[in-house]
């Protein structure tokens, strides 16, 4: 029950809640608690990333000028005052500092001839080019965004596994083009989702070793005839390798690693899609298999009995995917509507109710169990798998045009069935008890028990050995940011023993 306080004016608009921040299409018809939804809108676009915008920019200048000061390529003196004035940047703010500066890739070299004069600021740039300053930003804050990729998508596989565990033995009917095909659980169908996700996983570990890989000292693609230490530079900026030729990465590079790239994201987005189309079938009236919570919903201007799932976002986001990768231009708006996918993937999917009961209801109809019906057959009659298929497909098709469903039919309805077919023209005879079991929901799911089969028992071990791969996974996540934060130690102790020297 709401009460005056809880809510604010705008102007003569009365009755806003005082939580809704959400000021989106039609934001003031769907305002939480007073119409048909009672719960704020969740934002779709909630990612922001951890580093600046300019950081690898930023990163390229600190390292290089360590690496230069340490060569003795640039006098020690003047490495130091560089070092400060990029210190003193970090403290103004990289990003509002090398906006003020201009120059976009060459923005520290602008701030450092504008704070400290041509005769220090203009030594940075020996040894590198615009054609190294550029791959090197790239790659540096793609590993960044990937990182993120990756932990949203270990967070939706820990998501989609409580539920899979939750859920193993809810049974669920799977849909062939929507069409009522063979009883499963809902469990199953979250391992598939997790299973997808995972080889995604393996995909993102390629990515980001074609990412990870410094370009720096390549310079305009031949190389320098400074005596530059390119493995101190990866090392200080966490890089796992060095390009073993610079016109890999310069002028004659096909960007492949952001291909890759998008082919990853294609594929992530696709299950999420797929996903939200699940949920936008299982939502309607037809289906009542599941609900959404009213936070992931909205409402119509007109019909305002409606309740719209929020899914379409995430198919919205795939097809995004899709198109960006095919101009590909802008990978970073990719990254972010990728992770953003996968995060209101994870809250949309953690939140919903599931209509157990209306599952188990819907597999009682459109003869779900014929498959089961026909290995029977197989087994106890010794018919060919073919005939089995035919007479069963002849007793659907009249059960159809008579209004039956499986619970109607009688070992004489299928002995007609079996004598109508041409190819074998006689009753079967098989007993009540047997065609019972043949329609048992529960034995049908239990009995497909075969590797990667829907049986809960097969399930709960596959959910066992998904568990064991996340926790891989993660740990593998883990140890990257490690390495990044330990070539940030580094980069602070080398720009300390150099000040300490001068």
């Amino acid at each position: 029950m709401t009460r005056e306080r809880d809510y604010i004016r705008i102007g003569k608009m009365t009755h806003v809640p005082k939580e809704q921040k959400d000021r989106g299409h039609g934001w003031f018809y769907q305002r939480p608690g007073i119409g048909r939804l009672m719960e704020g809108r969740e934002p779709f676009d909630t990612y922001e990333p951890r580093i600046p915008d300019y950081w690898g920019y930023h990163l390229f200048d600190v390292v290089h000028v360590i690496m230069l000061t340490e060569q003795e390529v640039i006098p020690r003196e003047i490495g130091v005052q560089l070092l400060k004035a990029l210190k003193e940047m970090e403290r103004e703010g990289i990003d509002d500092a090398r906006k003020k500066a201009g120059g976009v890739a060459h923005s520290g070299e602008a701030y450092l001839i504008q704070r400290l004069g041509w005769d220090v600021g203009g030594y940075i740039h020996a040894g590198r080019s615009s054609n190294d300053l550029a791959p090197t930003y790239r790659r540096v804050q793609q590993r960044h965004f990937l990182l993120d990729v990756a932990d949203a998508l270990n967070d939706l596989r820990a998501a989609l596994l409580t539920l899979a565990e939750e859920l193993v033995n809810t049974i669920v009917p799977e849909y062939t083009v929507i069409q009522h095909a063979r009883p499963m659980t809902l469990g199953y169908l979250f391992e598939a989702w997790v299973n997808m996700l995972e080889r995604n996983f393996t995909r993102f570990e390629l990515a980001y070793k074609h990412t990870n890989i410094s370009p720096m000292g390549s310079t305009d693609g031949t190389g320098s005839d400074f005596p530059l230490n390119l493995n101190r530079t990866a090392e200080l900026a966490g890089f796992d390798d060095v390009f073993k030729n610079g016109l890999d990465v310069t002028y004659y590079s096909i960007r492949d690693e952001d291909t890759e790239t998008y082919a990853l994201l294609r594929m992530i987005t696709d299950v999420t899609a797929s996903i939200g189309e699940t949920l936008q079938l299982w939502c309607s009236y037809e289906f009542r298999m599941a609900e959404i919570a009213d936070r992931y919903a909205a409402t119509s201007s007109i019909m305002s009995q409606k309740k719209n799932p929020g899914v379409h976002t995430l198919i919205r986001a795939a097809k995004t995917i899709r198109a960006l990768g095919f101009s590909g231009d802008n990978i970073d708006a990719a990254l972010r509507e990728t992770i953003n996918s996968l995060r209101y993937t994870k809250g949309l999917l953690m939140t919903t109710t599931w209509n157990a009961q209306r599952m188990r209801e819907l597999c009682e109809y459109g003869f779900t169990c014929n498959a089961s019906l026909c290995r029977i057959l197989v087994q106890e009659k010794g018919l060919p798998w073919r005939t089995a298929h035919q007479i069963t497909a002849i007793m659907a098709r009249k059960a159809h045009e008579l209004g039956m469903q499986m619970r109607d039919v009688t070992p004489e309805f299928l002995d007609e069935c079996a004598t109508e077919y041409v190819g074998y023209g006689k009753p079967l005879q098989l007993s009540i008890k047997t065609l019972k079991d043949a329609w048992n929901i529960e034995k049908n799911v239990a009995n497909q028990d075969t590797h990667g089969g829907t049986a809960p028992v097969r399930v709960l071990e596959q959910i066992a050995i998904s568990h064991k791969i996340l926790k891989q996974d993660q740990r593998s996540i883990k140890t990257k940011r490690e390495k990044l934060a330990i070539a940030a130690q580094k980069r602070e102790r080398a720009i300390n023993a150099l000040i300490e020297k001068t």
